[in-house]
């Protein structure tokens, strides 16, 4: 047996364990049911209220003026003495209209004498700060804290059940049954019923590996402050308080239903967070590897860890089945690798031409994967520091111009500037010996130019072209635009002007991400400022979009001159950013530009 096979073998048997193997081994070894604590919150003039534990609500906001006033609403209802909970908010430098919907319904909470606390920073310092703060605060006042999200509503129930779970004294953490809102998709769905089932027979054990961030509530002299950096706090707060012995259930009478419903890509980038947050979590609870915690050890190694490691299992099985097939032309390698690349060209057909019929079998195994490979990005970036920055919510961030079409662009600039640069390598070569043996200087020069713009960040870099012009070309007019008769362009640079060789070194910017094969002219920042003065909205041409080697005004109206050729340009960007609405559409304006920018070259109606 070839050592790809038994590698193969290896990786296929730690999936099946995780997916298949350990909900099994939950099922085959399940306890007998204890039997459950009565209900005896239920009804409040059946206890004496004294006898009943304080409770604090715990809520950070980030801009959540959809949910905040309905979310307060739902608390104030809960059927649980309002003299034994208080419901505490922290609001992270909201932008929006949150603070003020949540004070308006704060004046009818207090009509029903409900204890609403604000807490307000003024600057958007990141959930982790809000979360330690509101720690802080309530630990020492009160015997349970509730940490909820703001679009999850409870059953009216809630406070009732939490308190009766909580007689148990072993009991450190819990929660309930996570649902979504019939708007979410039918993989999503798929994938929460899996994790409520596979938490209850987990619950059985009183060992239920990370809780919803949804809702979930703890012992408050077991909870501590988060690290900053901390990513998925919810599963860290729970683990933690579990690390001491502690039992975490779930009690499937109490209902957390989800108001926000994420659209696919939504949830993919949701994905890729977690998957940063599982790798986060291996790495700072390594203590629960501990076969002295029992079933929480092995819950944690085969729920949590297996799970955070998976994306590295799932691409190395691809690099394995590939390599068997492409090395050593081993049959059960292409067998699997051609159903491997089907189920790929059937979920890019779906994308790209907006295919809306569903294949159940074939959906749910792209979901899966999908959502692994999501999951790989998120520990790449993550182990590349990109996760240290405030929160901000996954349905505004996924609001970033036409994901689906952004990874399949940046699919096509990777693809095309390789083959570019090899198929013009002759090109490149022939045209540096001319340049250098006709005029001094170098034979490229590099510029500063403005990239991708975001709310918070413009990206600089140095582009890199073929030297059109005479050494110092700008030493005493300063930066000016080119024109027609420039005297400072050389006559070798006048024909690759002409002709487009000039950009194309550009390809190396694509290839590192700088730039794109198509998209706006990249701007000089000399230039920009004063573009932005006289043009409205001109720095949002570059909004969540890089910058093109081509583009549709570059074809259309050729190199700057003046003020107004930018003015002009500034509608065929935004007709280019338009077309990104949809697979389809982008499609069609990519091929008209490609089919426009070839007969610029060969026409020599560049400048």
């Amino acid at each position: 047996m070839e050592i790809f096979m038994v590698i193969f073998i290896l990786l296929v048997s730690i999936v099946l364990y995780h997916h298949l193997g350990y909900p099994l081994l939950l099922r085959l070894l399940k306890p007998e049911l204890a039997s459950q604590p009565q209900d005896k919150a239920t009804d409040n003039t059946a206890v004496n209220t004294d006898e009943l534990p304080t409770i604090a609500i715990l809520m950070c906001v980030y801009n959540e003026q959809a949910h905040i006033s309905e979310k307060l609403h739902n608390l104030a209802s809960l059927l649980y003495p309002t003299t034994k909970f208080d419901i505490h908010v922290y609001f992270d430098g909201c932008t929006d209209n949150s603070f003020d919907l949540a004070q308006k319904a704060q004046a009818s909470l207090f009509d029903q004498q409900v204890n609403c606390f604000f807490h307000v920073n003024p600057d958007n310092q990141g959930k982790i700060k809000g979360i330690n703060t509101l720690i802080n605060i309530a630990r020492s006042q009160y015997d349970i804290l509730l940490f909820s999200d703001v679009s999850a509503l409870l059953s009216i129930d809630a406070l009732n059940k939490i308190a009766n779970q909580f007689e148990d004294p072993d009991v450190t953490v819990t929660t309930g049954l996570y649902t979504l809102d019939e708007a979410a998709t039918n993989e999503q769905k798929g994938y929460w019923q899996y994790q409520n089932k596979l938490k209850q027979m987990e619950s059985e054990r009183g060992a239920v590996i990370g809780v919803p961030g949804a809702m979930f509530a703890m012992r408050s002299d077991h909870a501590f402050e988060l690290e900053n950096g901390t990513i998925n706090d919810d599963f860290v707060l729970s683990m933690r308080a579990m690390q001491s012995g502690g039992k975490a259930v779930i009690d499937k009478d109490i209902v957390i239903y989800e108001l926000d419903s994420d659209q696919q890509a939504q949830d993919y980038a949701r994905r890729v967070r977690l998957g940063a947050g599982n790798w986060q979590q291996i790495k700072s609870l390594m203590s629960l590897l501990n076969p002295r915690l029992g079933w929480t050890f092995i819950n944690f190694f085969s729920h949590k860890v297996l799970r955070g490691v998976m994306p590295l299992i799932l691409a190395a099985i691809y690099i394995t089945v590939f390599c068997a097939a492409i090395v050593i032309h081993a049959p059960w390698a292409i067998l699997i690798s051609t159903g491997i690349i089907t189920i790929h060209s059937i979920d890019f057909i779906k994308r790209l031409f907006n295919v809306q019929k569903k294949i159940p079998i074939v959906d749910k195994v792209i979901y899966i994967i999908n959502s692994y490979f999501m999951a790989l990005l998120g520990i790449i970036k993550y182990e590349f520091g990109s996760f240290n920055k405030p929160w901000r919510r996954v349905n505004t961030l996924s609001k970033q111009k036409f994901p689906v079409v952004r990874v399949i662009k940046r699919v096509i600039d990777i693809i095309g500037s390789i083959v570019g640069l090899v198929l013009v390598l002759p090109i490149l070569l022939t045209t540096a010996i001319v340049i250098k043996s006709t005029s001094k200087g170098p034979v490229l020069f590099k510029q500063f130019r403005v990239g991708e713009s975001t709310d918070t960040f413009v990206s600089l870099f140095n582009v890199y072209k073929f030297r059109s012009m005479v050494v110092d070309a700008e030493a005493v007019s300063g930066a000016v635009w080119a024109s027609k008769d420039d005297p400072r362009i050389t006559p070798v640079g006048r024909f690759i002007r002409k002709t487009r060789i000039d950009e194309l070194p550009q390809l190396w910017n694509v290839l590192r991400g700088d730039m794109s094969l198509i998209g706006p002219r990249p701007e000089r920042p000399i230039f920009y400022g004063k573009l932005e003065k006289e043009i409205p909205y001109f720095c949002q041409r570059t909004y969540g979009i890089k910058p093109g080697i081509s583009g549709l005004a570059q074809v259309m109206n050729g190199y700057d001159e003046t003020l107004e050729d930018a003015r002009n340009k500034i509608g065929w960007d935004y007709a280019y950013v338009l077309s990104l609405s949809s697979p389809m559409s982008w499609l069609k304006m990519e091929i008209s530009i490609l089919t426009k920018t070839f007969i610029v070259v060969f026409t020599g109606k560049g400048q």
